[in-house]
C-alpha cells in the first residue's frame, strides 16, 4: 500500500493521475532485458529466453520485454555477458545519449555514479563514444560494477572510485557526463516493496541537497559544447525538475530537447523558474518504472587542467607469444602494469595515463592475464572480451554442464588433449578450463561462481 503522504507529494506533478497511478502499481512491474549488440544479434539468439520476448523496447533497439521472469541466474547467456538485465524506463538513456552525440566520433564520457553498470555498459555501446570512465563513490559497490564490466567484455569501459569533487581537478575534461543520481527510490516501489517502508517526507528533500552537491562537481567536469544528462528513480519534483532549474541557474548550461516520439507517451515537463524540459515516466503510462531525464548543454568554457606527463606505460612491443590469445587488431595496445598485461586502444593511452595520476583507477582496459615462466596464464576477463582470439580452443558445453561449471565444480570433458580451453555455452566463452593428464580443471573465479541450487 502506497503512503498517503507520499501520494499527496505528487499530486501537482505533471502527468500525475492517483486512480491510473495506483492501478498500475497494483500490477507487477514489466520484465526487461537489454542485449549486448556486439555478443548476439537479437533476443532470438538467446536460448533460454527467446520464447519469452514480447516486444523491443521503444526509446532502446537493444531492449525487450519478457513476458515472464526467468531463472537469470541459471542462464550461461547471462553470465556470458550477452544480456543486462535492466529496468525499461532507465534505457531511455540510449536515446537521450544519441540525441545529443549526433554524428559525433571520438567523444568520451563519464558515468558518474555507475554501479552496478547498467548505464555505464549501455553508453559503451554507442559508436560515438571511445571510452567511457565509470566512477562509483562507495567503495563497496566497486565489486558489482567490476564484474559487470568484465561480463561486458569491452576495453571501452574504465573504472575509478572516487568522490565527485575528486574528479573536478580533471576540469573540463568530458565530452557527456551522466549524472544517475542517488535518489529517494520512489519510481521502483513496484520492484522493491521494501522502499516504500524507507520513504518519509523528508528523504526526497535530503536526497535532493545531495544530489546538488553531484551536480555542482558533475557540472565543472563538461567541456564546452559538451553535455550533462541528468537522471533520477524518483517522482519528487524536489529532486527533478527544481534540480534541473540548480543546473540552469549556474547560466553555464542550456537545457536540450531530445525529441522523444509522441506515441512513446513520456510526459514532458517544464521546470518550474527556468522552463526548461525534463521527462517523466510513470507506469500508467509506459510499460516500465518511475523514471526522470533531462539533458543539456554547456555553453560556457569551463576550466581546463594540464592533463600533466605523457604517456609512459610500459608497452609490449613483441606480442608474438600472446598472438593465440588475443586477437590482432589496428589501434590495440598492449601494456604492463605491475605483473599483469592489458589491452587497450591506443588513442586512449594518455587518457589512462592521466587517470593513473589523478584519480583511483579500478579498471584500466582488459586484463589479459600474466606469464609465469614461459607459460601465459589467461584472465577470465580475457575469455569474456571481445578480443579473445580466434585460435583459442574453445568446448562447447550442453546446458546442465555449463550451469555446473558456472558453480565451480568438477565437469568432465572426455578425450581432449592437455592444456588450457575456453568452455562456451551457444558459442559464447563463459571461462577457462585446463586439461591436465585428461582431467578438468575448473578456473571460473570463485567470486563469480553461482551459489544456488538449480
Amino acid at each position: 500500500m502506497l503512503p498517503e503522504s507520499f501520494l499527496d507529494s505528487l499530486a501537482a506533478c505533471p502527468g500525475m493521475d492517483r486512480e491510473a497511478f495506483l492501478g498500475a502499481h497494483a500490477h507487477p512491474a514489466p520484465i526487461s532485458i537489454r542485449i549486448h549488440p556486439l555478443k548476439v544479434k537479437n533476443c532470438a539468439d538467446l536460448p533460454e529466453l527467446s520464447s519469452r520476448q514480447t516486444a523491443v523496447v521503444d526509446w532502446c533497439p537493444h531492449g525487450y520485454y519478457l513476458n515472464e521472469r526467468p531463472s537469470f541466474t541459471l542462464d550461461p547467456m547471462f553470465h556470458a555477458g550477452a544480456y543486462y538485465v535492466q529496468e525499461a524506463s532507465s534505457m531511455f538513456i540510449h536515446h537521450a545519449a544519441q540525441t545529443v552525440l549526433g554524428t559525433t566520433r571520438g567523444a568520451i564520457a563519464l558515468d558518474l555514479c555507475a554501479s552496478p553498470g547498467g548505464k555505464a555498459t549501455l553508453l559503451s555501446t554507442l559508436p560515438q563514444l571511445r571510452y567511457v570512465l565509470a566512477n562509483e563513490i562507495i567503495q563497496s559497490r566497486i565489486p558489482a560494477l567490476a564484474e559487470n564490466a568484465v561480463r561486458w567484455g569491452t576495453e571501452k569501459l574504465l573504472i575509478s572510485n572516487n568522490d565527485p569533487q575528486s574528479l573536478e581537478r580533471l576540469g573540463a575534461y568530458f565530452d557527456l557526463v551522466l549524472v544517475d543520481a542517488p535518489c529517494s527510490g520512489s519510481g521502483l516501489f513496484r520492484k522493491d516493496p521494501a522502499a516504500i517502508e524507507e520513504w518519509n517526507t523528508e528523504l526526497p528533500g535530503f536526497c535532493s541537497a545531495r544530489q546538488q552537491r553531484i551536480l555542482a562537481s558533475a557540472m565543472k567536469i563538461v567541456k564546452e559544447g559538451g553535455y550533462l544528462i541528468y537522471s533520477t528513480c524518483s517522482y519528487s519534483q524536489c529532486e527533478n525538475e527544481e534540480n534541473v532549474d540548480f543546473i540552469l541557474d549556474s547560466g553555464e548550461f542550456q537545457s536540450i530537447d531530445v525529441h522523444p516520439d509522441p506515441a512513446w507517451e513520456i510526459v514532458v515537463a517544464a521546470s518550474p523558474r527556468h522552463n526548461a524540459i525534463g521527462y517523466r515516466f510513470y507506469p500508467h503510462h509506459i510499460m516500465g518504472e518511475g523514471f526522470f531525464c533531462a539533458a543539456f548543454q554547456r555553453t560556457a568554457p569551463g576550466v581546463e587542467m594540464s592533463t600533466g606527463s605523457s604517456n609512459s606505460l610500459s608497452i609490449i612491443k613483441n606480442k608474438s607469444s600472446l598472438s593465440p590469445w588475443v586477437t590482432e587488431k589496428e589501434g590495440r595496445v598492449v601494456f604492463q602494469w605491475q605483473d599483469r598485461l592489458y589491452l587497450q586502444a591506443e588513442e586512449n593511452l594518455s587518457d589512462l595515463q592521466h587517470f593513473r595520476q589523478q584519480l583511483r583507477l579500478k579498471r584500466s582496459g582488459i586484463s589479459l592475464g600474466g606469464f609465469k615462466r614461459d607459460d601465459f596464464i589467461p584472465d577470465h576477463e580475457l575469455a569474456l572480451s571481445l578480443q579473445l582470439g580466434e585460435r583459442v580452443r574453445r568446448l562447447e558445453l550442453d546446458l546442465p554442464t555449463a550451469v555446473h561449471y558456472l558453480k565451480k565444480e568438477t565437469i568432465e570433458l572426455a578425450d581432449q588433449q592437455d592444456g588450457w580451453a575456453c568452455v562456451t555455452f551457444a558459442h559464447l566463452p563463459l571461462g577457462w578450463v585446463k586439461i591436465v593428464q585428461g582431467r578438468c580443471k575448473n578456473y571460473y573465479p570463485m567470486s563469480s561462481r553461482i551459489l544456488m541450487r538449480s
